[in-house]
């Protein structure tokens, strides 16, 4: 039977955008069964728990917040506590469609994650290093130069509030001195909530990431709550897994465009 801890960590890994700390353009409107969030230039629905009847009037009170925002897409995460049961083809019946991942597997693991321990991470500690940390970011999924210019705006005007905050936490790899990988986590009650992170392609295959997992196992443990928490994607999901995690459940991503 699952417990309440349980339910407790697979509501944490559907639902990351609720945890995010207050900045500048992260938002949270809580609606009539749903949760809508924006941050920056991503808008998502989290914690939906609908009747059948109340569903299409969530999608279009979730398409009139979209529009105010002045967005043109947003992701409904649909996890393993969404309801009703048959949400997904009553999204798809009203037009909305896989997203790119169309699904994400929730994760947990509270013990040290069998990690490379070799490689050098530091924890981000000034803006410069945060600039760093998001530019590894943007490089390694190959975004558009003029959209790193906003995000980086978005990037400067967010890390004072981050900063003074402290629940969220940024590590940096290096290899043979030099930037190459990096990882987030935002740190909840009751375990620490990864959100994101990338290898620069020619570091890859050297330990990277899993000595960034490692080093947000260590700061969760060292902050008395030495577990952590994920939804991963297809590529994540499965390297996860070799250094320890298991699998809670899933989250199915649904994209609807104005």
């Amino acid at each position: 039977m699952e417990s309440s801890a349980d339910w407790s960590l697979v509501e944490l890994a559907e639902e990351p955008g609720l945890w995010l700390p207050p900045q500048p353009g992260h938002d949270v409107v809580i609606g009539d069964g749903f949760a809508f969030v924006t941050h920056g230039r991503s808008a998502w629905v989290h914690r939906v728990r609908l009747d059948g009847d109340g569903v299409a009037p969530a999608v279009e009170q979730v398409r009139a917040l979209l529009r105010a925002t002045e967005l043109d897409e947003v992701t409904w995460w649909i996890g393993e506590h969404s309801t009703p049961s048959d949400l997904v083809p009553r999204l798809e019946a009203l037009g909305l469609e896989d997203d790119e991942p169309p699904a994400m597997t929730t994760l947990a693991i509270d013990a040290p994650p069998v990690a490379e321990k070799s490689v050098e991470v530091r924890r981000v500690e000034s803006l410069d290093e945060y600039l760093v940390a998001r530019q590894i970011d943007w490089t390694a999924f190959d975004v558009p130069v003029e959209e790193q210019d906003e995000r980086r705006a978005f990037a400067r005007a967010g890390w004072p509030p981050l900063a003074a905050d402290g629940r969220e936490v940024l590590f940096v790899a290096h290899a043979d001195g030099q930037p190459v990988g990096f990882g987030r986590v935002v740190f909840t009650p009751t375990a620490g909530l990864l959100l994101g992170g990338a290898t620069l392609p020619e570091a890859r295959g050297r330990g990277v990431y899993s000595a960034l997992v490692l080093a947000r196992w260590r700061e969760a443990a060292a902050r008395g709550i030495p577990r952590l928490v994920t939804a991963a994607g297809p590529m994540s999901a499965p390297i996860l897994r070799k250094l320890g995690f298991t699998q809670l459940g899933s989250v199915q991503l649904l994209r609807d465009r104005l």
